[in-house]
């Protein structure tokens, strides 16, 4: 069709004197050729217009929810075992998976590594995530017992103050909310972090060490602090109301945790999930001897313990992230700084570590 045009067009220019000479006919022929192929290639280009939609690479659809949870973090477990999540997923043709941790450091590594996309636990183990550059978002933050986290030394242990734990074992899960409560707790009395032995042990490593006089204090939090209290002979030293006084449920604060694809692309997942955790909340304070017999069978604790941790459970309420609750977490963050416990100062209320909605779920 082009070679047609251009034949024609030659043959109607070769009537006219001006264009009888050779070099201008081979001048008409590549200007006439070069036209044709910009309008060839125009043609196949993409559109680029304003009107044209724009092409949003397709969101794979959730069909597994990635669930995380630990002991100690009471409505992950309540709604697990009352299976209430499975029930609102289920029409949607989602299923859920629950992997359990023995503490937040490892569930937030578990979070990275994309075994789970959503789980609870202490703020302290997201300092260090932030602090290593672990992916993961703060989406709400809960309250709790002040009592349920504590330091523990035997009962005829000579340990009978916070002073005395200079040159002493002491036993924690390192990135943990007590690994925090050791710093001030010594802080309180004058001592430093270096002026005790730390033993970085999770709960079933530290309980045994423990039973055998190996360690000198343990830092718990519930259930295995009543499970220690009731089965074993323990004397309780100081607790979180002892060690930080009315700023107790700030200064250790919980949160859930969601991976950043999932919060982006399943916000509606996400507010169910808020809005049963808030609903096991509710039915726990209401309910604490219906949920310290759940509890029970699920953690494999004796209901006489659960009923203790259970009737000291606190609120249980499930807030939104706030300047507030950060706040508190900033000044633990800034404590581990520079003690040297974490490698870089952080910025804990870093918009890429938090959610922020503009209203409620």
């Amino acid at each position: 069709m082009l070679t047609r045009l251009i034949n024609q067009f030659l043959d109607a220019i070769k009537k006219r004197s001006l264009f009888q000479h050779h070099d201008i006919k081979i001048f008409i022929l590549f200007f006439v050729i070069g036209i044709g192929l910009n309008l060839a290639i125009a043609s196949c280009a993409p559109s680029n217009s304003a009107n044209a939609p724009a092409q949003q690479p397709q969101v794979p659809k959730l069909t597994v929810l990635k669930m995380g949870h630990q002991k100690g973090m009471a409505l992950l477990n309540i709604v697990k075992a009352q299976g209430s999540l499975e029930k609102r997923l289920q029409p949607l043709g989602i299923s859920v998976t629950w992997n359990e941790f023995s503490s937040t450091a490892p569930l937030l590594d578990g979070m990275g590594a994309g075994a789970i996309v959503f789980g609870g636990g202490g703020g302290t183990g997201s300092v260090f995530a932030q602090a290593g550059n672990k992916s993961f978002v703060r989406v709400a933050a809960g309250t709790g017992s002040t009592r349920g986290s504590a330091i523990l030394v035997q009962e005829n242990s000579p340990i009978k103050t916070l002073s005395d734990l200079k040159g002493k074992k002491v036993a924690f899960a390192k990135g943990s909310g007590q690994h925090y409560i050791i710093v001030r707790a010594l802080e309180k009395v004058g001592l430093k972090f270096s002026d005790i032995k730390p033993l970085y042990l999770t709960p079933a490593e530290a309980l045994p060490a423990f039973e055998r006089g190996d360690i000198d204090a343990w830092l718990i939090w519930d259930p295995y602090t009543a499970e220690a209290e009731r089965k074993l002979r323990t004397r309780l030293l100081a607790d979180n109301s002892t060690v930080f006084g009315e700023k107790a449920p700030l200064e250790s604060p919980s949160f859930y945790y969601a991976a950043p694809d999932f919060v982006r692309d399943n916000p509606d997942i996400l507010k169910t999930i808020l809005q049963e955790l808030e609903k096991a909340g509710s039915w726990s304070r209401e309910n604490y001897q219906d949920s310290a017999k759940l509890l029970s069978k699920l953690y494999k604790i004796d209901l006489k313990t659960m009923e203790t941790v259970e009737e000291r459970g606190g609120q249980r309420e499930v807030l939104p992230v706030t300047d507030e609750v950060l706040s508190g977490l900033q000044r633990m963050a800034d404590t581990f700084y520079e003690l040297k416990i974490i490698p870089k100062k952080i910025d804990v209320k870093d918009k890429n570590y938090n959610w922020f909605p503009k209203q409620k779920w």
